[in-house]
């Protein structure tokens, strides 16, 4: 079985991964916010009880912390921490030099007659800081441990929920299925996919058995007539051989029951090429085929459709033209395709031209006389008297062939092109 560039078992690993690294990756985030955050509270509540105990008192007084200053003008702060102060905004946290952090607060005091200034300088009492560096390597350490955890539980969970479904994947791509291989199938969504799989299958089982003993009796009830048909030529001309029977038989008669011979042998071999096309068989061994003398035979087999009607043909075709094609397959092609331009074409001149990449057959039609859908099943021109399976079964034929049909269709003229393969 060719494994799919993207399984759904690596699908599922893969979304077992990325939910991993999403939760650690998340995790580690709010865990370095909350960190920092609880630090830089604990700092904050320092000078809010400063704050509070210096209202308490007339007089400013010396702060309890070491590590808190009161400064009574703006201009006496530290001097690092003039360098980065903000005053127009909210910040109340700010890095200095050599390492040193300062938190302060601002509030007004009634003994001073501006506002006084709390200034913690902080480097001395972090506690995030001086193991940053182990702690993101913590997180990524854990996370990576997330990660394969998360990939060996995704293998182990896709390679048990998908077991069943590339089973049944196997069993379709390799045809080995056979009667009652649902059964096989967990009671689920790929059970009912298989049972429902089952079952398409046993009809499509039973109508290629219809179809293939139908083609069978076909074959047998059309070969019969035409093996009986082509003997009695046969027969026929044995006797024509002599000279009484000569005088009897005209040779315009003898030359029309040879065409009926020659028509019988056609229809044995169109009748076996049909078939194999209908059962997808081998069509036979390719040959090597002059196109400018097969033309001008199918051309005098068919002449006799074109009795009555104003048409002249022009036959262009390089005499040295040769192709390697199935010569039964290439001559029922010609054959409907030359039938198709003598049964339907309107008074003018039929155009037949090949070359070294394709065979041409232009025809005058008349606009009402062709159908929209120029090779569906059934489709025909209004003036036609047959069923309207020609084109279809050219271009099937054509498929197998390798072969390429082209057709355009103008308002007064109908053009069908092969493309050699």
């Amino acid at each position: 079985m060719n494994k799919p560039a993207r399984s759904l078992g690596q699908r599922i690993i893969w979304a077992f991964v990325i939910l991993a690294l999403l939760c650690a990756s998340l995790f580690s985030f709010f865990n370095v916010v909350f960190v920092y955050t609880v630090e830089d509270q604990f700092f904050r509540h320092q000078l809010l009880d400063e704050q509070k105990r210096q209202l308490q008192q007339p007089h400013l007084s010396a702060p309890q912390s070491p590590a808190i200053q009161i400064y009574l003008q703006t201009k006496d702060l530290p001097a690092d921490l003039l360098q980065v102060l903000e005053p127009a905004t909210q910040r109340t946290e700010y890095s200095g030099l050599d390492g040193r952090h300062y938190h302060f607060r601002r509030f007004v005091h009634p003994a001073a007659k501006e506002p006084v200034w709390l200034v913690a300088e902080v480097s001395q009492q972090l506690v995030v800081r001086p193991i940053r560096d182990e702690m993101f390597l913590f997180y990524g350490i854990s996370t990576l441990v997330m990660l394969l955890l998360a990939a060996a539980l995704g293998f182990a969970l896709a390679r048990r929920a998908t077991r069943p479904l590339t089973q049944l994947a196997e069993l379709v791509q390799n045809d080995q299925l056979s009667p009652g291989f649902a059964k096989a199938f967990p009671n689920n969504e790929i059970g009912v996919l298989a049972e429902a799989l089952e079952q398409n299958w046993q009809r499509v089982q039973a109508f290629i058995a219809r179809e293939q003993a139908f083609s069978r009796d076909a074959s047998h009830e059309l070969r019969t007539p035409l093996a009986v048909i082509q003997s009695s030529c046969e027969l026929l001309l044995a006797q024509l051989s002599t000279q009484a029977s000569t005088q009897v038989w005209p040779a315009e008669q003898q030359q029309r029951l040879e065409q009926i011979q020659h028509s019988s042998r056609q229809m044995n071999q169109l009748i076996s090429t049909l078939l194999a096309v209908s059962r997808e068989q081998h069509l036979g061994q390719t040959e090597n085929i002059k196109l400018a003398a097969l033309l001008e035979q199918l051309v005098l087999n068919l002449s006799p459709l074109l009795d009555g009607k104003s048409i002249e043909l022009e036959l262009q075709v390089e005499p040295d033209l040769q192709l390697q094609l199935n010569p039964v397959l290439l001559q029922m092609v010609l054959t409907n395709l030359l039938q198709n331009a003598f049964l339907h074409s309107a008074p003018g001149i039929i155009q037949i031209s090949a070359d070294r990449h394709g065979l041409s057959i232009r025809n005058p039609l008349q606009a009402e006389d062709a159908p929209t859908e120029l090779t569906a099943l059934f489709a025909k021109g209004r003036q036609s008297s047959g069923y309207g399976l020609g084109l279809g079964i050219v271009q099937r034929l054509c498929q197998q062939a390798g072969l390429e049909l082209q057709l355009n269709r103008s308002e007064q003229q109908l053009t069908v092109r092969l493309i050699w393969p």
